[in-house]
């Protein structure tokens, strides 16, 4: 009998392999910060779903991190790479007669990947919607190469 979570459960048991094999923990974007990977290591950070599409002039982002203000997330672009951060700390508090309410919620995100082209960081430009963080990246022109004789 199979249920819903047979998918996961190959999942983590492939998972599993991998790091016997090479001895490393695997990236494992399903845990979230303070569970604890198959090896004892304990996550740090939230890492976000992220979809990469490359066209013919840019390099485009979606990524997932719901429960933000703009305001939290940082965005670094290099040419060739893409790291994103982002922490958030909320802090509630009602007295009433008879009680005290206090909730204390916080949550980081990082991610960091490797660009399939070189990019121009300086005209990339980014926004944040309902959750979903969207960055686009046009490419840089690739320079014609120039064949070299040896003298």
């Amino acid at each position: 009998m199979s249920d819903e979570f047979d998918e996961f459960r190959m999942f983590e048991n492939m998972n599993r392999m991998f790091e016997k094999i090479w001895g490393i923990p695997v990236n494992r974007s399903l845990l979230l910060p303070g569970e604890r990977t198959t090896t004892g290591a304990i996550e740090k950070y939230r890492k976000p779903f992220i979809d990469l599409v490359e066209t013919d002039k840019e390099v485009i982002a979606t990524v997932e991190m719901p429960g933000l203000d703009k305001g939290d997330i940082k965005i670094n672009l290099t040419e060739d790479q893409l790291e994103i951060s982002a922490e958030t700390k909320h802090e509630e508090e009602k007295k009433e007669k008879g009680y005290i309410y206090k909730e204390r919620r916080s949550g980081s995100y990082f991610r960091m990947i490797s660009l399939p082209s070189s990019i121009d960081s300086d005209n990339s430009r980014a926004s944040y919607t309902n959750g979903i963080l969207q960055i686009t990246m046009p490419k840089t022109e690739i320079k014609k190469k120039t064949p070299l004789k040896v003298e």
